[in-house]
């Protein structure tokens, strides 16, 4: 989805525009986090998308993004930000990159969940068209957090709270 990168650019240049202050304001936000989630649906948006495609393609294994350890590196970025805001010991403070490796955005081949058919393919067009919903609605819930916070933040640069 385009909506996703074009939200992302205008974040990066947003802050490499504004400087440094503006920057640490949009890093203590949830900004940074709801754009690493949105980019993971984007992501797997395109696997699952694949999987679909291929449906019908012999040998072909069903790939998946790691999801259950992107939430983890999510529940553990979220821990850190609430300990540094609760005011816990100062402590060195992983930075997105470290929590969200790119090892994250690489799709591999899924753990069949299924039966494997005569043709070597672990292909079930339910079960991808379920995770694709699924995935689009967490995907769209980011991107209008993002916006709504991008939209309070114009409101309040422009005195119109």
């Amino acid at each position: 989805m385009n909506l996703t990168r074009t939200l992302s650019d205008g974040f990066s240049a947003a802050l490499e525009k504004t400087g440094f202050m503006i920057g640490a304001l949009f890093d203590n936000s949830t900004l940074p986090l709801l754009e690493k989630l949105a980019v993971f649906g984007e992501r797997r948006q395109e696997v699952i998308a694949g999987n679909i495609a291929n449906i019908d393609t012999p040998n072909y294994k069903q790939r998946d993004l790691p999801v259950e350890q992107f939430q983890e590196a999510l529940r553990a970025a979220i821990d850190q930000r609430t300990q540094l805001t609760a005011g816990a010991a100062p402590q060195v403070a992983a930075s997105l990159e470290d929590l969200f490796p790119q090892e994250l955005f690489q799709p591999m081949e899924a753990a069949p969940n299924n039966i494997t058919f005569h043709d070597g393919n672990n292909r079930s067009v339910e079960s991808q068209v379920m995770e694709m919903t699924k995935n689009s609605m967490m995907q769209n819930f980011a991107i209008e957090l993002m916006t709504a916070q991008m939209n309070l933040l114009q409101a309040v640069i422009s005195e119109r709270a």
